[in-house]
């Protein structure tokens, strides 16, 4: 199955490298295919996954006496500064809030160099330009997919 998502991953990525869809020419240099696999691979595998991936948190979670009584999502956390995907998060509130979320936007920034500080915030859309916070959500969870 992993040779079957890998080759499946990759395709995608060639696909979409051969667009131009994922790089202009100007980036193209600085990415290297492990990165570009990563980025496409992570969408890919929420995509195809996050409803198994959810089924399993909850799961967890009641087992350990934390289960709730909202609905829950896994969607993809895509990072302010770059705009790729970094990883995954189960998204908990309302059922027609929860709906509305297409991914988690993560910040990060250092505060005064005691620590690194990492925002999560639950967004409308894929793309963190100009998204909005959906309100009423939270995020219960952080997925980090192996690649």
């Amino acid at each position: 199955m992993k040779k079957k998502l890998l080759a499946t991953v990759m395709a995608v990525s060639i696909a979409t490298l051969s667009t131009g869809a994922l790089v202009n020419t100007t980036q193209a240099f600085s990415l290297n295919l492990g990165s570009i696999l990563k980025v496409g691979g992570v969408g890919i595998l929420v995509d195809r996954f996050g409803g198994q991936i959810n089924d399993f948190l909850n799961k967890i979670l009641a087992q350990n006496n934390l289960s709730t009584t909202y609905t829950t999502k896994v969607v993809p956390i895509v990072s302010v500064g770059t705009n790729g995907y970094i990883g995954a998060a189960q998204v908990t509130g309302p059922a027609s809030e929860v709906e509305r979320v297409e991914a988690v936007a993560q910040l990060e920034a250092s505060f005064n160099n005691v620590a690194r500080v990492k925002g999560l915030v639950p967004i409308d859309s894929k793309n963190p330009v100009n998204a909005s916070r959906i309100q009423g959500v939270g995020v219960s969870a952080i997925i980090d997919l192996k690649i």
